[in-house]
């Protein structure tokens, strides 16, 4: 009597019994912070800078096969300040150096697929490829020759909205909770080629749910 309790009792504490994921579909969704070793400024020329950016990831991911799965992605970054020094702006048959103050917000997509091995604690590699949009908006140009009174140029400078090819390797752990709830971690670069060329770090973490038999 003694040993069958004790067998229930270890058995309850195990995790559930999980399926593989062939013809399973997937939809996580959660929390994103994205950082920018390098960003370059919306207008003109100067250095580039270190930022973060918080926001959300939606996915959806088909099961292939027990070992691969077919992926698609949506991401949002919110709007976040950003101030580069050194900055040479053209404007008006004039050339004017300073700060450069925007708000960037940034959104975009992508398909692709990834390789899985494990059952409970699984480990994943892939990529996607998508397109990215980013949009700064409120840039002025500072003027800080006098470091007591810095002042806007008054520029009148227009919003700038830059699209570009998003290319996003990626590598991560997923932690199956129950046959259909998972937790995953799945860090990203994502490296843009065209008007935003510039490389981000991604760290998404997602809840997801499964549906099986499709």
């Amino acid at each position: 009597m003694r040993r069958t309790i004790l067998m229930l009792l270890v058995a309850s504490a195990l995790p559930a019994p999980v399926q593989a994921d062939r013809g399973a579909i997937t939809v996580e969704a959660g929390p994103n912070l994205t950082w920018w070793p390098r960003m370059p400024p919306a207008v003109g020329s100067g250095r580039g800078v270190s930022g973060t950016a918080g926001g959300g990831q939606l996915s959806l991911r088909y099961g292939l096969r027990n070992d691969f799965d077919l992926t698609a992605s949506g991401f949002y970054d919110t709007e976040a300040p950003y101030s580069h020094t050194g900055v040479t702006v053209k404007a008006g048959g004039g050339s004017f150096a300073g700060t450069l103050a925007s708000r960037t917000t940034r959104w975009g997509a992508a398909v692709g697929g990834r390789y899985v091995k494990g059952l409970v604690l699984r480990f994943f590699v892939g990529g996607e490829v998508g397109w990215s949009q980013q949009r700064s908006t409120r840039l002025d140009l500072i003027n800080v020759s006098d470091p007591a009174n810095p002042h806007s140029y008054g520029l009148g400078l227009a919003d700038r909205s830059q699209g570009a090819l998003l290319l996003t390797p990626l590598a991560g752990v997923e932690w199956q909770v129950t046959d259909r709830w998972s937790v995953s971690l799945a860090p990203r670069l994502q490296i843009q080629i065209g008007d935003a060329g510039r490389v981000a770090v991604s760290l998404p973490l997602s809840v997801g749910y499964s549906w099986y038999g499709w």
